[in-house]
């Protein structure tokens, strides 16, 4: 803030353009004062209304650990709001050492509590292994959809038992006819399919010292984790893309999706940037606003050497994720450059749509964990080198719900 001096001090031309921008500010304020009025004012329980909303929205799909460690920190019980990452995974550490130490009585007690919190049967019984602590389970599918692409994308449906039926669109869509005066009325009736979700199990092992498991701290847990959730997204992708039956059919594979051909040429590579627009035309306008590309990581990388019939870059300059305004998404799973049938006529190799109408994911008690030191692992014998194989369980189903929802193109 200028004193009087200092601004009388200034030269001619400082003065008036100083002027001038208070005068401009006076006019803002002006302007938002009378926009204010016409705005409506909320009263103080309109506005505590509004607030609690957007809080229950916000807090609606957490897990208890998420409400307790990072929604809600400093509410709760007395000794229960210790918010260093050593308390959060306590009961993961207890948890790991007992497997090494083979603590059966603790590990039975810590299933129990997480059967009783996941609402599992008492029936549950520990000899596919035991359910490990709702935190270990929660950073596992924290991290999953870092590491996959149809967690992120799909519908995740809760399953109480091994087999959900789910109504589904046919082929045949309800109609409305016009007809006259006292005529009979004629009308098509829609038809409907059923898709249904079985339950398979998803397990990784992997492999680790024993000193590892006795001196098991936060990043431990953080290792194993990431394993865990790396291996298991890599194979949802891999059933949620390519799967053609054992156990799952994917979306590159499965019956009714609309094909988007290549115009002309073979192979991958062969892809223009027509047949980027006539994809976008192969699906139903309500599929169109959630939809995005999937691809893999080499054919992104081609797409961003494609020009338009202008000369214009179609995926924009490097950095831009977008194509036609539909985020590109990169995936390893999917056929690359690299893959044994870039050079093949009427090979499927990605997909355009919206998954999370597409494709549903079913999801089926908590994860199981089974510890052994006797058997051999990828060729390493456990017992003479003295290592533990962690045998993890995740029971899912993946199927196609809307084939007319995603577009696959084809060489």
């Amino acid at each position: 803030m200028l004193t009087r001096e200092q601004f009388e001090a200034l030269p001619k031309e400082q003065q008036d353009a100083l002027i001038a921008r208070m005068q401009e500010v006076e006019k803002k304020d002006a302007v938002l004062a009378s926009e204010e009025k016409g705005l409506p004012q909320l009263t103080m329980p309109e506005f505590k209304a509004a607030i609690e909303k957007v809080a229950q929205d916000y807090i609606k799909s957490m897990t208890p650990v998420d409400k307790k460690y990072f929604a809600f920190p400093g509410i709760g019980k007395e000794g229960l709001d210790d918010l260093r990452p050593e308390a959060k995974f306590s009961k993961t550490i207890r948890f790991l050492k007992a497997m090494a130490t083979g603590e059966v009585s603790t590990l039975r007690t810590m299933h129990d509590e997480v059967r009783v919190k996941a609402n599992l049967s008492e029936g549950t019984t520990t000899a596919g292994g035991f359910l490990v602590p709702e935190e270990f389970k929660a950073e596992i599918l924290r991290l999953a959809p870092l590491y996959g692409v149809i967690r992120q994308n799909c519908r995740i449906i809760p399953m109480l038992y091994d087999t959900i039926r789910i109504p589904a669109a046919g082929t045949t869509d309800q109609s409305a006819i016009w007809t006259n005066e006292a005529a009979a009325i004629k009308q098509t009736n829609p038809n409907f399919r059923e898709v249904q979700l079985t339950i398979n199990k998803l397990a990784a092992i992997p492999k680790v010292t024993n000193e590892l498991l006795n001196d098991a701290n936060v990043d431990v847990i953080n290792y194993l984790s990431g394993l865990i959730a790396w291996a298991f997204a890599k194979e949802e992708d891999n059933q949620a893309f390519n799967g053609t039956g054992s156990p799952f059919v994917g979306c590159l594979t499965a019956t009714g999706v609309p094909t988007s051909p290549h115009a002309s040429g073979t192979g991958f590579v062969c892809l223009s940037y027509q047949d980027l627009v006539y994809a976008t035309g192969n699906l139903y306008t309500n599929a169109m606003a959630n939809s995005k590309w999937y691809f893999h990581r080499s054919m992104v990388a081609h797409l961003r050497g494609l020009i338009t019939t202008a000369g214009a870059p179609i995926l924009g300059m490097l950095g831009s994720n977008d194509l036609f305004g539909y985020p590109v998404v990169s995936t390893e799973i999917l056929p690359g450059k690299h893959s044994s049938t870039v050079s093949t006529d009427a090979t499927p190799y990605a997909v355009f749509g919206d998954l999370r109408m597409g494709v549903a994911m079913g999801e089926r008690g908590s994860i199981t964990m089974k510890i052994s030191d006797q058997a051999t692992v990828d060729s390493d014998n456990l017992f003479e080198k003295d290592m533990a194989a962690l045998r993890v369980i995740e029971r899912v189903a993946l199927g196609v719900l809307l084939p007319s929802s995603f577009t696959v193109l084809v060489s």
